[in-house]
């Protein structure tokens, strides 16, 4: 009777969850999280599953369709992360699904991943060894050259993707000293009970090859010469692959070309030498218009046209022309004449008339001169820049604004001539929202003295900005600092030249350059120092939606290169990204810290706050 009653019981059980399991069939997955996972960053391991999440307000604003749950997915999924786990180095992970949290009413599930991830396997060793002689080759310098690029080392958790990456590393350092059939091969000496693996990369070097005959093909109104010239290499050099990447990015540098390939026509079968090479180009259209509207509550309604010709006089020179309106800046027109090449592949010199009206809220001006820059680009993330500037400048004048010079009436007009030096490195990754990686950048301003003009100063700025990923949040962080220096006995500035502080991209507890001196009239009168921090963790929301928490200080101050701690604004807040092809739109609402008397500052603008 007992054993008949447990047999009842452990059958209605089953049965219960059978219809509870079948029952969830086909309701909306409202979240999936993870518990467990230290390694992998949990928006990784979403990526990798087929079931998603589409959450109440994703649902309800962009009308996306919600994915219904399904035992079956659920079951692939589950195998999937273990996969997943394993290429990253894992063999013991253990995945499972936690008690579904089910809400009949709504018809929903909230889906919970339960991630034991175990210890990973460690490389304990990592040996390059060729199966043929290279006499050519110092076998010792190449393979610390190559140690130096590689991922997995001695010492490091084994990943597959990282297998990959070094495999490359090798092939492309004997391809870069003439090997261009150059076969790489691993092996994995695993030993399970210690979680660790020996890693043993076996090298065919094939033979030596040199360049082939070079072919030009798609080039329409380029000129072919004009191609050749950028060649970093000729027929009959040892073959060398960063030659072959050197040529390409030369080439994306004349802007002439939307597509550029050069391609080595290898054939492995018969080891083919000299090796002959294709460079394929698709030019860029030769007249190109961007137009574009927006508004922001610093610029109010702005908009621009910029127009591009592309092969001027049949060569790789360019005509820009560009117009721009806003608030704080009622036209701009600037036509710029650039050629590529001026010193070498990676220069470029341009000629730039322009003329302008700033509106800001500290000065008016009218100006119009010439700017003559010239720009070398080491590498794709540091250039540098000397440019040469004439500005003839027509400002209107406030009271308490030029008695050190003694100007009277309401107009005041003067000359501004000097050069202009600056640096930037960049290797920040993505272009419109970073996630990580560091910019930073100097500049230094000498305005008169051998050069001419009405005024001498030198003006010194840097701005430094780092971004690091921490999980599903983005800390960014920049610092920028500033001075004005003047040998002149009245110390005079052009107020175009100083330093403002406060505003949608600055301290956001304060409108547009409302931080530092004021003249009597309460407008800001600008200053000779400047520094500012800002630091923002962002994180993501859903769909096309991102926020932010940030805390900004920064002040101005009159006296050059005078830093007063104690004087510094702070503003803490919030706001809301909404991610487009032109890059983020921002909002932001910042509160002065430490301020009572003042209110909050709220800001619309396109763009990172930096």
């Amino acid at each position: 009777m007992i054993k008949t009653c447990w047999l009842i019981g452990v059958f209605w059980i089953s049965c219960s969850l059978g219809l509870r399991l079948a029952a969830q069939e086909n309701y909306e997955v409202r979240n999936v999280s993870f518990h467990g996972n230290k390694t992998l960053e949990e928006d990784f391991l979403l990526d990798q599953l087929a079931l998603k999440k589409v959450s109440y307000v994703e649902k309800l604003i962009t009308k996306a369709t919600p994915f219904l749950y399904s035992q079956r997915l659920v079951d692939l999924d589950m195998e999937r992360l273990r996969r997943i786990y394993q290429s990253e180095g894992f063999l013991n992970t253990r995945v499972s699904l936690a008690p579904l949290e089910i809400n009949e009413k709504k018809r929903t599930v909230k889906v919970v991943v339960q991630i034991e991830e175990g210890e990973p396997v460690l490389a304990d060793s990592v040996v390059i060894r060729s199966t043929r002689e290279t006499p050519r080759i110092d076998k010792d310098s190449l393979t610390r050259k190559v140690f130096k690029e590689m991922k997995l080392l001695k010492g490091k958790r084994f990943r597959d993707e990282w297998i990959q990456q070094d495999l490359q590393v090798i092939e492309n350092a004997f391809r870069n000293l003439g090997y261009a059939y150059v076969k790489v091969d691993y092996a994995l000496n695993l030993k399970p009970e210690q979680l660790k693996t020996g890693i043993v990369y076996s090298v065919d070097p094939g033979p030596v090859s040199q360049f082939g005959e070079t072919t030009v093909k798609g080039n329409v109104h380029v000129d072919e010469a004009l191609i050749r010239k950028q060649l970093n290499y000729k027929e009959g050099d040892l073959y060398n692959k960063s030659l072959l990447t050197d040529t390409r990015e030369d080439l994306y540098f004349l802007q002439l070309f939307r597509v550029v390939s050069v391609l080595p026509q290898k054939d492995a079968s018969t080891e083919k030498n000299p090796i002959p090479v294709l460079l394929y180009v698709e030019e860029a259209p030769r007249l190109s218009t961007r137009v574009g509207v927006g508004y922001g509550t610093e610029d109010k309604f702005r908009t621009f046209l910029d127009l591009n010709y592309l092969g001027f006089l049949g060569s790789a020179r360019r005509i820009n022309l560009y117009t721009k309106h806003s608030a704080l800046e009622p036209y701009h027109v600037s036509l710029k004449w650039i050629q590529p090449q001026f010193i070498g592949t990676k220069s470029t010199i341009s000629l730039n008339p322009f003329i302008s009206r700033n509106s800001e809220p500290g000065y008016e001006t009218r100006t119009y001169g010439l700017n003559v820059p010239v720009t070398y680009h080491f590498n794709k993330h540091l250039n540098s820049t000397a440019t040469y500037y004439y500005e003839k400048v027509k400002q209107r004048v406030e009271e308490g604004d030029l008695e050190p010079i003694g100007v009277v009436g309401d107009q005041f007009t003067y000359t501004k001539s000097g050069v202009l030096l600056s640096a930037v490195f960049d290797n920040s990754t993505p272009k419109f929202t970073p996630r990580q990686g560091f910019n930073f950048s100097l500049g230094l301003k000498v305005n008169g003295r051998v050069f001419g003009g009405d005024f001498n100063y030198t003006r010194l700025w840097a701005d430094a900005r780092h971004y690091q990923k921490m999980g599903r949040f983005v800390l960014a962080l920049r610092l920028m600092a500033g001075g004005i220096n003047s040998i002149d006995s009245h110390g005079f500035i052009p107020v175009e030249d100083r330093f403002y502080s406060g505003g949608s991209n600055s301290v956001r507890g304060w409108n547009r350059s409302e931080l530092g001196p004021k003249r009597e009239s309460g407008t800001p009168l600008g200053g000779n120092s400047i520094l500012e921090s800002n630091i923002e963790l962002r994180y993501p929301l859903f769909w096309r939606f991102s926020g932010v928490a940030f805390l900004d200080a920064g002040n101005v101050w009159q006296q050059a290169y005078t830093y007063k701690l104690n004087d510094l604004a702070y503003a803490a807040g919030g706001g809301l990204r909404i991610d487009t092809p032109i890059g983020p739109v921002r909002l932001d609402l910042g509160f002065p810290v430490w301020n009572e008397k003042r209110s909050p500052q709220f800001f619309i603008s396109v763009g990172q706050a930096f």
